[in-house]
């Protein structure tokens, strides 16, 4: 995309997220930053209105099959709230729908209160960005708050992420199970598509250190092992079955070069707790690291390229798309786990007044929970995101303290 031609067609994975997005379930996610001190409004604007020229499709609409240019819409994109409930207008913003072809994907709330402090929530739509693309962003945005970069105008060329491929590819792990994963269990039944979200802290500084006199698997391994038990747990205390089928959706950044392209560079892997449920708890996160480089070496994460689907009308592709990505024989796993283990690289520092970060996830279809990380400074944030018709608030405090035995679990094994 440049000045002269500010329109891309839309990539397979942008389309599929796009036809994807339905009011029950949101595909957008969001990042949210909190900072130990009050950022300056209008450098924070200079620094957006910089990120949506560096990377041109956030500065978008969707128009058919394709992103165009819409400067008056993305200038405004930007919202303050002087508040004394930060969380219920974050909560509000959160919730308010993106319409791709009226709104640009990349929106943001700066909320203060009196402590002098500020609060920078950014959503972005998947069908523009992944986690990857969020961080390449606001990254951008924050160094040209902090004037280590200076403001963007021109518009480049859009190119979306190289992916990986391979020459042959397994679209099932040899650890799946014979039928789909089984769905969380919920105490509600309606899908509201409303998030509400809880996170929990944890030390991370201390974690590595015991982690690195076991061996075998690391600690991004470990954090998602203790998100597929406490799947398996809930799951056995409100469904008791001893045949349940429990599994983790973990996103997968596939770029040719892992911190390079904006976009959708993201797939998928599916982790599978097949291991024996009295295995101890450093032999289920080494079954783990096993499931995930069989899973990376044979493929289960390669994306098809579907060219035919960008090329016809949306109103024939869509409705067969989402029936053949909701039907009941696919393997959608029991509930996401991520972890973004990479704020604190910054050599320079951008990130450094960041205090806490929680990030909101997406809610596919067949989920009711996604636990998303982020690990900066020694400290991992974990944000339990989950639709409110399907689960309480009491149901998601249950769920916390059910990880933090697990991490507490593992703090005694690794001694």
């Amino acid at each position: 995309m440049s000045d002269v031609a500010n329109s891309a067609k839309l990539t397979t994975l942008d389309y599929i997220l796009s036809v994807m997005d339905t009011a029950q379930s949101p595909l957008d996610f969001a990042i949210i930053f909190h900072f130990n001190h009050k950022l300056d409004l209008e450098a924070l604007r200079r620094g957006a209105y910089s990120a949506r020229r560096r990377f041109p499709t956030t500065g978008c609409r969707l128009l058919g099959n394709m992103w165009v240019r819409d400067q008056p819409s993305s200038e405004a994109a930007l919202e303050t709230a002087i508040c004394r409930d930060a969380s219920t207008t974050i909560e509000d913003f959160i919730n308010r729908p993106i319409e791709l072809h009226r709104d640009p994907p990349v929106r943001q709330l700066v909320a203060s209160g009196a402590d002098e402090k500020t609060i920078l929530i950014t959503r972005f739509h998947h069908a523009a960005a992944d986690g990857m693309s969020a961080a390449l962003w606001l990254r951008h945005q924050l160094e040209v708050v902090g004037e280590i970069e200076p403001v963007e105008h021109y518009v480049p060329t859009f190119e979306p992420p190289l992916l990986k491929s391979l020459k042959s590819s397994l679209r099932k792990s040899r650890f799946a199970y014979s039928g789909p994963s089984d769905k969380l269990a919920t105490s509600k039944t309606f899908r509201s598509g409303l998030r509400s979200w809880e996170t929990i802290v944890i030390d991370a500084t201390h974690l590595r250190k015991s982690i690195r006199n076991v061996g075998g698997f690391t600690y991004s391994d470990l954090l998602a092992t203790c998100a597929l038990e406490v799947y398996a747990e809930w799951n056995r205390l409100h469904e008791p079955d001893d045949n349940q089928r429990i599994s983790l959706w973990l996103p997968m950044n596939v770029r040719q070069r892992p911190s390079e392209g904006f976009g959708n560079g993201t797939s998928r892997i599916r982790v599978y707790a097949t291991y024996a449920r009295d295995a101890s708890f450093v032999e289920k996160c080494r079954d783990v690291r096993r499931q995930i480089e069989w899973c990376t070496k044979h493929g289960e994460w390669v994306v098809p390229e579907i060219r035919t689907l960008v090329h016809l009308p949306r109103s024939l592709t869509g409705p067969l798309l989402r029936r053949s990505l909701t039907r009941r024989s696919l393997d959608m796993a029991t509930g996401v786990f991520s972890h973004a283990d990479k704020w604190n690289s910054a050599a320079d520092g951008v990130f450094d007044s960041v205090e806490r970060i929680e990030c909101v996830g997406l809610l596919h279809p067949f989920h009711a929970l996604a636990i998303n990380g982020a690990t900066h400074r020694g400290k991992t944030w974990l944000t339990f995101t989950y639709d409110n018709g399907l689960l309480t608030r009491s149901d998601v405090t249950q769920l916390k303290t059910l990880y933090q035995q697990r991490i507490d679990t593992a703090l005694e094994q690794l001694q």
